[in-house]
């Protein structure tokens, strides 16, 4: 593991590693985050309160990615990175104050963390797509798994750290911390150096114009407007369990924030394992498409378990086991849909890859909070579940995804360019179209 590790991260460019500590250190903010704020809000204001608030931050993220993804195209990514995090500092800053003073109401709970979940939306198409810049296309694959392992360790540490500061330490502190981490990642991912691009021809190209081509070209493409279009009923299914029902349900159970952090933890372990060993192992035995089957299913059982289990420790470990899987699927299809796709295009089609998880981010826990008025809790995660698992054929079998997921990182490269060549074709401006009669 330590050989296959250094031959990795052998030849990478000094930018690249800066890249993975400024990402490390936004992994840790955003954990200790997450699980400072979740805790806060379940322990505050009750499971309702919890429902709306994962609700209306996601619908916050979703109106802002199409409208900000193009800055990452438009702009330095390394300058939008720095800036969105810093966005999020305020935010950060803004809780902990709030906390500090004893004031807790979820109208500026939600207005503050609305803030973050903009800045995040700045920042995510810019860090999902900027290791293409940095490396070439025969190492994107090794980036890609350097930099989700990078997150990962972040993640690892920060919901401990999180659930640590709320157990025994005031909420203040613990949002105070989350603070001060996002300041330093922040200078991180201002001092990464991007190679230049020509932005002439892009620059010439209006905002409205780039946000409505990059959701062109996601719609014009078969492949991509299937995968986006089940995605979403996966990420519907999925992001109740993680973000919404899981404090819920750490809470009932009489368990400290401690918990919560562990079970964070425990995923961020299991994404680092399947992202530094697992997914590379599981390659040399089989397909790129037997592997995400596996994991898929795979997956869909664990969330059984999870739904039907009350021993925190089971669920511990079926969240470590989470990450793993979760580690295949997403590098297995995110390499391939990044390079398939042509540079000056990646930040904002990235966003939509974003924007579908946040739309699922917004519906599943708004139909959680739903069902949680006349069902209980252990009812709705078993729905939850059964509904990830019948989502699992659909993404299995999307059309031309086992030819797609086949091509070598050479034949991938651009690839969607050539197949579908009208998706990339100019576009007639918005205000052009105004002008038009009728």
């Amino acid at each position: 593991m330590n050989i296959s590790l250094r031959q990795r991260i052998r030849g990478l460019p000094s930018g690249f590693h800066l890249l993975m500590l400024s990402d490390a250190l936004s992994g840790l903010a955003m954990g200790a985050g997450y699980v400072s704020i979740s805790w806060w809000v379940v322990s505050t204001g009750g499971a309702r309160d919890m429902a709306w608030f994962s609700t209306l931050t996601a619908l916050v993220m979703l109106i802002a990615l199409p409208l900000t993804a193009p800055l990452g195209d438009r702009l330095p990514k390394n300058r939008v990175i720095a800036g969105g995090i810093l966005l999020a500092m305020l935010s950060g800053m803004t809780l902990a104050a709030m906390a500090w003073f004893g004031f807790y109401s979820l109208a500026w709970v939600v207005a503050s963390e609305s803030m973050a979940m903009f800045a995040w939306a700045i920042v995510f198409p810019s860090m999902l797509s900027i290791a293409s810049e940095l490396v070439p296309a025969a190492r994107l694959t090794d980036a890609l798994s350097l930099q989700k392992s990078s997150q990962s360790v972040g993640n690892l540490i920060g919901p401990v750290v999180g659930g640590s500061l709320m157990a025994f330490m005031p909420a203040w502190l613990a949002l105070g911390a989350y603070s001060i981490l996002l300041a330093i990642a922040a200078v991180g991912a201002l001092r990464i150096q991007i190679p230049p691009r020509d932005l002439a021809d892009l620059r010439d190209e209006s905002f409205v114009d780039q946000v409505r081509s990059g959701l062109r070209v996601r719609w014009r493409i078969p492949l991509e407007r299937s995968w986006a279009l089940w995605g979403l009923l996966v990420m519907t299914a999925y992001f109740p369990m993680v973000v919404t029902l899981l404090p819920i349900k750490l809470h009932q159970l009489g368990l400290p924030a401690i918990w919560l952090g562990a079970c964070e933890a425990a995923a961020s372990g299991g994404l680092l394992i399947g992202s530094l060993w697992l997914t590379h192992r599981l390659l040399q035995y089989c397909s790129r498409p037997r592997a995400r089957a596996f994991a898929m299913w795979a997956l869909a059982a664990v969330f059984l378990v999870v739904a039907l289990t009350d021993s925190p420790y089971l669920m511990l470990a079926m969240f470590g086991i989470e990450g793993m899987l979760l580690s295949i699927t997403m590098l297995i299809g995110q390499t391939h849909r990044t390079l398939a796709v042509p540079e000056a295009y990646r930040a904002r089609v990235s966003a939509i890859n974003v924007l579908v998880a946040k739309l699922g981010g917004m519906l599943g826990p708004a139909l959680a909070g739903i069902l949680l008025a006349s069902w209980s809790l252990d009812g709705v995660y078993l729905f939850f579940a059964l509904f990830h698992l019948l989502t699992v054929p659909p993404m299995l079998l999307l059309p031309g995804v086992n030819r797609f997921l086949g091509l070598s990182h050479d034949e991938v490269k651009d690839w969607y360019l050539r197949q579908h060549p009208e998706a990339f074709e100019p576009i007639a401006p918005a205000a052009g179209k105004l002008k038009q009669p009728i």
